[in-house]
């Protein structure tokens, strides 16, 4: 057999087939890495001063907390903005308020009234005629 037909049996590409021939087949490149590349910046603030913060006001904003950090620590936490938008972000998902919730009310002209008329008992009745003498 192939190594291209051997390929498609398996649902590769030939240039596939051919990397794991040759060894030289990287099948996790690309995935996200599960463990921390880089050390949190915020380890040693986040659960005993933001948090409880967060707890307090859930509806403070990121920024307010970066500037909170900047004006406590000056000079130690300079480039930790992104990371406690994403941190803010996943503690409001998790640990946050539940957002309000708001379903559009959409009334369609004649829709309201005409069902409810043709088949109620209601219209059955004779209506009362209004014969105006001239």
């Amino acid at each position: 057999m192939k190594q291209a037909d051997a390929a498609y049996i398996a649902e590769i590409s030939p240039r596939t087939g051919q990397r794991i021939e040759a060894g030289t087949h990287q099948p996790n490149r690309g995935r996200m890495q599960d463990q921390r590349t880089v050390p949190d910046p915020l380890a040693d603030v986040w659960e005993d001063e933001l948090e409880p913060m967060l707890r307090r006001d859930p509806r403070l904003k990121p920024m307010t907390l970066y500037e909170y950090l900047q004006d406590k620590y000056p000079g130690q936490y300079p480039q930790v903005l992104r990371t406690l938008q994403r941190r803010v972000r996943t503690w409001k998902a998790l640990h946050g308020p539940s957002p309000e919730v708001m379903f559009e009310l959409r009334h369609e002209p004649g829709y309201k009234g005409s069902p409810i008329l043709q088949n109620s008992r209601a219209s059955r009745l004779p209506l009362p005629v209004n014969r105006l003498s001239i």
